[in-house]
């Protein structure tokens, strides 16, 4: 970051700060301002609700006091009341119409105590729970402000209106019992109950106006209109007992007072609430004010003087850096700005000044220094191309032997160095070319006759991989043949024990069978017994009804028929029994023969199970054949693969041969154009004196070589037949 951007970053910020912090105080104090207003107009709202509650609630005293006197008196004040409830409705803020709407029924509620449809306690309870909802939407609205002071006043002010609610209510039962003359239980029970809870509200109040408004004595008003001592006296009448000796319109002017009374506290009250929330606003009012005028001060200032700041950086940093520009490009014929000035841009111009005259000093000495070294630089450079020159022209005795300059020394050395490098490795080339040639020639020749096996070769394993794939097929079709063989007897395995199996149900259903025909024989003997015993009770019958004599006969009678039906159930039983004998008979029979079939399957199965045994162990050796033949299948191919991947490989081995034995031609050439002393260079061969082949030749064909350049002995007589 830049000097410049630091300055501005240092005065930004704590204008940024100030900003953000004066903004924040102006928004709370506008909020508090705001909270104010709002305040000021629900308390508002809810004085012009308590109005109308309050004329609602003379309105029920009055329709109570009307409907106990049978319309005979205060028909002329409820219908003024009326007014003032209209009145007080239409004066209602337009922002609270809203809640009024708890009053849709009151026309219809008018037009029944008018007609005196309802009894005092119906119209009391439809009256209480108008009242009630706007108590209620009245109390949450004065709940819901933010000034704790405010909100202290409204929670008195809110058991102020419940008390007075419960007073309005007790002035309406009492209006109603001592205009009937007793106290019924419904009405002696709305009386006591709001008595009660008037009080518990009085003292919650009081504890509210306590620390805020301690003269205004809620206590003292409710003595000075007597009505505790009516109370008193309605409480030991007791309900459904004659009423104490007052009217109903006395009651209820009492009760009126007291409720007045209530209604006054209820103003000096809400007057002080506005008046709190009238000084709250005018104070967040001056707040907000100071503080936005403090705020456009701060940032005025603020922005004055870092303006001011940054011109004064920008003109004097700003002429610094054009003499810092001028130094750079050693422009030293100048007076720096600012040079008598006291600030620090003075002291930086003052140090800027020695900087350029010792710059100006220094720059007269290199010039001279250059100019030296111009000299010298020329008689080396002209030394230097002279030699690279003859170096260009292949002329390696090119060393250089006059003396340079001692900065220039190394140069020369190093010269030097590169010719007789250079010169020691052209020897050596030179030296080796013939070797190239000749290994060359050698590797060409060998290449040819490796080709030449290695296609033989590769033909062969051909061949090999056609009769190994035959023979694969053929061992793996014998293979599924067998497992064919194998399926069938397996087959023929199951559907044997089948049988077996069926052979074992048949014995076993013939040995039920046998059992069944047991049983069948006891049962016929118990039958035989039954008959004959049934034979000896009809002989024993006849024989007392001979007794009997005349009396007997008819009984003798039905002994002989019952002795006859014994004797051929006795003869049936005796004929099922020699029957069931002669099946049972035949039953074993055909259990042994059932018996003799199963042992023969069994055999069966045990010999079918060895075949299939057998013919398993067939088909599984001839899989393993099946499977051993194709891994020879595969490696053979594999090994076709790779031959015919050598004999291509075989073929460029040839082919980079034969370019070595021409490129070792072209080199002898070109070794031969350099000039060293002491050294006969190699005769350079045309072209056109090597016949070698551009390429390999075709496999079976010989390859001619150059017969100017000698095979070696060795080359010309190994046949490679140990490859």
């Amino acid at each position: 970051m830049s000097l410049r951007s630091q300055i501005l970053a240092l005065i930004a910020i704590p204008f940024i700060a100030l900003a953000g912090i004066g903004s924040f105080k102006a928004l709370s104090d506008w909020d508090r301002y705001q909270s104010a207003q709002s305040s000021r107009a629900q308390t508002s709202e809810s004085v012009a609700l308590m109005k109308v509650i309050h004329f609602l609630q003379v309105e029920r005293g009055l329709s109570a006091v009307y409907l106990s006197s049978g319309n005979q008196s205060g028909a002329a004040d409820l219908n003024s009341t009326r007014a003032e409830v209209d009145g007080a409705a239409q004066n209602v803020p337009q922002t609270a119409a809203s809640t009024l709407k708890n009053l849709e029924q009151l026309a219809a509620l008018r037009d029944s105590v008018t007609a005196q449809t309802l009894t005092p306690g119906q119209m009391g309870a439809r009256y209480s729970a108008m009242i009630a909802s706007l108590l209620r939407d009245t109390s949450a609205q004065l709940l819901q402000m933010k000034n704790a002071e405010v909100v202290q006043y409204s929670a008195g002010l809110v058991s102020l209106a419940y008390a007075k609610e419960a007073a309005g209510q007790q002035r309406a039962a009492g209006a109603s019992g001592f205009g009937e003359g007793s106290f019924n239980s419904n009405i002696y029970r709305w009386f006591t109950g709001t008595a009660a809870v008037e009080k518990q509200l009085l003292d919650i109040a009081g504890l509210a106006f306590d620390g805020l408004m301690p003269e205004l004595g809620i206590r003292g008003g409710l003595e000075a209109t007597g009505l505790p001592g009516i109370r008193a006296e309605v409480l030991d009448a007791g309900p459904g007992n004659p009423a104490p000796g007052y009217t109903s319109q006395n009651w209820f002017d009492r009760a009126t007072r007291w409720v007045s009374s209530l209604r006054d506290v209820e103003n000096t009250v809400t007057g002080a609430m506005i008046a709190l929330t009238v000084e709250e606003a005018s104070n967040a009012r001056q707040a907000l004010i100071l503080t936005l005028a403090a705020v456009a001060v701060s940032l005025v200032l603020s922005g004055t003087i870092g303006l001011r700041l940054i011109m004064a950086f920008t003109r004097q940093f700003g002429a610094l850096q054009a003499d810092l520009d001028r130094l750079s490009r050693r422009e030293f014929d100048f007076e720096p700005a600012y040079l008598q000035s006291n600030t620090e841009a003075g002291k930086l111009s003052r140090a800027m000044e020695q900087t350029r005259a010792a710059l100006a000093e220094a720059e007269d000495k290199l010039a001279s220094i250059e100019a030296s070294r111009i000299a010298d630089r020329g008689a080396v450079v002209g030394k230097l191309e002279e030699n690279l020159a003859r170096l260009s022209n292949r002329d390696l005795e090119c060393t250089i032997v006059e003396v340079f300059p001692e900065e220039y020394d190394q140069l020369r050395q190093s010269f030097n160095t590169t010719v007789a490098t250079l010169k020691e490795t052209i020897t050596q080339v030179i030296s080796a070319t013939s070797s190239i040639h000749n290994g060359a020639t050698e590797i060409s020749t060998a290449s040819d006759d490796l080709s030449n096996r290695t296609e033989s070769q590769a033909a062969t394993l051909e061949e090999t991989a056609a009769a190994l794939e035959q023979l694969t097929s053929s061992v793996k079709s014998s293979a599924e043949g067998a497992r064919d063989v194998e399926h069938t007897m397996q087959e023929a395995r199951e559907e044997a024990e089948g049988s077996s199996e069926v052979v074992r149900n048949a014995v076993t259903a013939m040995n039920e069978i046998e059992q069944s025909s047991a049983k069948i024989s006891q049962i016929i003997s118990v039958i035989d017994d039954i008959a004959f015993q049934t034979n000896l009770l009809a002989l024993n019958a006849g024989v007392e009804a001979a007794r009997a004599g005349e009396a007997g006969k008819g009984f003798a009678v039905v002994a002989s028929e019952v002795r006859a039906l014994a004797q051929r159930s006795a003869d049936a039983a005796t004929e099922i029994k020699t029957l069931i004998g002669d099946s049972s008979k035949h039953v074993k029979q055909g259990v042994d023969l059932v018996g003799e079939t199963g042992e023969a399957l069994t055999s069966i199965v045990g010999r079918v199970n060895t075949v299939s045994e057998l013919v398993s162990n067939i088909a599984e050796g001839a899989a393993e054949q099946s499977t051993g033949l194709s891994e020879i299948n595969t490696g053979v191919s594999q090994l076709d693969q790779v031959t015919q991947q050598n004999a291509a490989m075989v073929e460029e081995a040839t082919a980079a041969g034969h370019m070595l034995h021409t490129d070792a031609g072209k080199l002898a050439e070109v070794v031969a154009q350099f000039k060293i002393a002491g050294l006969a260079a190699p005769a350079a061969r045309s072209p056109s004196a090597d016949t070698a082949p551009a390429g390999p030749s075709a496999h079976g064909e010989d390859i001619e070589f150059d017969s100017a350049i000698p095979m070696p002995a060795k080359a010309a007589n190994a046949g490679w037949d140990d490859f």
